[in-house]
């Protein structure tokens, strides 16, 4: 990268960036909202968000298909909060009712881990895991010999979830925080919200073993070190929820 690159990302957020991005090409953000993507899995628009006038963050593994083709009959892309706020707008989304569905880190990381061994959505997920996991098939040895704070950045799959959901301030942008270990009734306390009597479906779960039964004990320190910030702000702990994150879902609009 040259130097003037490397001082315009020093000097600029990501979201400013994307704020002047969309400023030069406004029919790239026009073509974005209306555009709908065939996938054998399922479409992938933002369409029905406008309609719905609700927009859902899809943190990865954390249930996020089943809960937008339950919802919305369609999947969004895996846009954080921050680049909805451009994508829409600060107005309408200032206005929209924003949520996302959070997991526990530790299944989290276990889910991804086991999902991109065995070939992950498409061919990108299975070359990606070719070239960069490890040749052993041991999760603690990933884990432990593989996994740094840089690498979490390295496929989405491993992204913190805050990454998703906080601005660059630590801001929470999002007005519910839903919790895969309790969906079934946060769904529906969402789907109340939007005025629809949608019900869960179930699509692109990985068999797998239970993620307790798994980890070592040093791995399971690894992991609490590498997703600090997801553990405090979402009120995990190894075992499950230690404090869920306290709602208003009366008062949609407080994260912005």
């Amino acid at each position: 990268m040259s130097l003037l690159g490397i001082l315009y990302k020093r000097a600029l957020s990501e979201e400013s960036r994307y704020w002047l991005y969309k400023m030069r090409h406004p029919g790239h953000f026009r073509h974005l909202r209306q555009r709908v993507s065939q996938h054998a899995k399922g479409d992938f628009s933002i369409q029905p968000f406008f309609e719905k006038k609700a927009i859902f963050v899809h943190i990865t593994k954390a249930a996020g298909t089943s809960t937008a083709l339950s919802l919305f009959g369609a999947l969004p892309s895996h846009y954080t909060a921050w680049q909805y706020r451009v994508i829409f707008g600060r107005k309408a989304f200032n206005r929209y009712f924003k949520f996302t569905f959070v997991r526990n880190p530790w299944d989290r990381l276990y889910s991804a881990y086991s999902f991109l061994r065995n070939g992950g959505w498409d061919e990108q997920d299975h070359r990606w895991a070719e070239q960069n996991l490890p040749d052993s098939d041991d999760f603690n040895d990933f884990v432990l010999n593989w996994m740094t704070p840089e690498k979490l950045y390295s496929h989405i799959h491993f992204w913190p979830q805050s990454r998703f959901v906080l601005d660059r301030n630590g801001k929470l942008l999002v007005d519910y925080i839903g919790y895969f270990e309790t969906i079934h009734e946060d769904f529906a306390e969402i789907a109340k919200r939007l005025d629809t009597d949608a019900s869960l479906s179930h699509t692109n779960a990985s068999p797998r073993m239970d993620y307790r039964s798994v980890y070592s004990s040093a791995a399971v320190q690894k992991v609490q070190e590498l997703y600090r910030e997801d553990i405090e702000l979402f009120g995990y702990e190894f075992n499950g929820i230690k404090q869920k994150f306290a709602n208003d879902i009366e008062n949609p609009g407080h994260g912005v």
